[in-house]
């Protein structure tokens, strides 16, 4: 066979070389973009919170523009009731949850003691594992040491300090400027698609802010009725360190899955070790009477209460969605994953959807609780 003319020959190896140096920058490329995003993860994790919260407030800027608010003054006014709000609530708590916690903690020894001294509730694992020992032979320099830490400890602890102060600015600036910027720059998107594509953007778009925003705003809620709960309960059985307590129940019912039991578990403890006019044991068997029973309340009647308009996801996602969150930003990342989870299933529902009706399958029936492409979200 006659051999191929040397121009095909040198044409096929340019070509050979532009392939190659293509697939050779596509990937130096990647590589640059992924070492870029390792370096500003941090930036990239505030502005995602940023965004967060900013759907969380965002019905509530809607209903003042409505109200022929200006969108720059409806988004300033919300931004600042709701630091407001926050503010006000901690210098409210603030005192007496210092002060418990103060005592509490000088109250820890003695409780710990009562717990696992013959007699006491926990006395069977003190006889296995002689706990009260070992607590014994730790010192107070020790104790001192661990908590003062050394000097680069106190420079590390200034540094941690002025980094959690620039993320609160930076989170509360992304989060003023999408309230003001965000409807304008997602209207400008939709202008450029055409009609079918638009329609679908609409919708899921809706349901992207109803599933993230409803989740953050009915997490919320809930920590709150958890938290007054249990201080209405601890407050008439007499236990001390209501508040304190209160707000520790709170605060770990955002976290999914176990932050509820978690609380409810050391309320218990605290209950059995400090009962107050009632005998610890009695105060101790009340606490997990409630607690038992106001989660079935939560999980079965409010959650469905306050989750009503936004998709429901199944525990085995919720498990792994906290695991990832977990292990790629530590306890930030469990409480985001569970919102972004939720958004990233309505959008994979919206989006086969409309795969199955460019194909001509079935027309595409909204989610429940959703409403129609015009409507405003909830």
């Amino acid at each position: 066979m006659a051999e191929p003319p040397a121009q095909d020959q040198v044409m096929r190896a340019s070509e050979l070389v532009r392939r190659t140096a293509i697939i050779t920058c596509t990937i130096i490329g990647i590589l640059v973009l992924v070492l870029l995003l390792v370096k500003v993860r941090s930036i990239l994790l505030w502005v995602l919170i940023g965004i967060i919260l900013a759907i969380a407030l965002k019905p509530a800027v809607d209903w003042l523009v409505r109200h022929r608010f200006n969108r720059v003054l409806a988004a300033l006014l919300v931004s600042v009731v709701t630091l407001g709000i926050i503010v006000a609530v901690l210098f409210a708590i603030a005192a007496p949850v210092v002060l418990q916690s103060g005592d509490f903690i000088r109250a820890l020894p003695q409780l710990v003691h009562s717990l696992f001294v013959r007699g006491g509730q926990l006395n069977f694992v003190e006889v296995r594992l002689h706990v009260l020992e070992h607590l014994r032979a730790i010192t107070p320099s020790q104790v001192v040491k661990v908590l003062m830490g050394n000097q680069q400890t106190i420079i590390g602890a200034v540094t941690a300090a002025a980094t959690l102060v620039a993320a609160v600015v930076t989170i509360l600036t992304i989060m003023v400027m999408m309230l003001i910027e965000g409807p304008r720059a997602w209207g400008s998107l939709l202008e450029s698609l055409v009609e079918n594509e638009r329609g679908w953007a609409e919708r899921i778009g809706q349901n992207f802010l109803r599933a993230t925003g409803g989740y953050v705003r009915g997490n919320l809620a809930i920590s709150l009725v958890a938290g007054i709960a249990s201080y209405i309960v601890l407050k008439i059985l007499g236990v001390p360190y209501a508040e304190t307590l209160a707000v520790l129940v709170a605060i770990l019912d955002i976290v999914p899955l176990v932050g509820a039991t978690i609380g409810a578990v050391i309320v218990c403890i605290v209950g059995f070790a400090a009962g107050g006019h009632w005998s610890g044991f009695v105060t101790g068997i009340v606490l997990v009477v409630f607690f038992v029973l106001y989660q079935q309340f939560e999980n079965n009647v409010l959650q469905n209460m306050v989750y009503s308009r936004t998709v429901s996801l199944s525990p085995l996602v919720v498990f792994i969605a906290a695991l990832v969150g977990a292990s790629l930003l530590g306890i930030v990342g469990v409480l985001l994953a569970i919102p972004l989870a939720s958004a990233g299933w309505v959008l994979g529902r919206d989006l086969i959807a409309l795969r199955k009706e460019r194909h001509g399958g079935a027309p595409h029936e909204p989610m429940i609780g959703t409403s129609p492409p015009g409507d405003p979200p909830g």
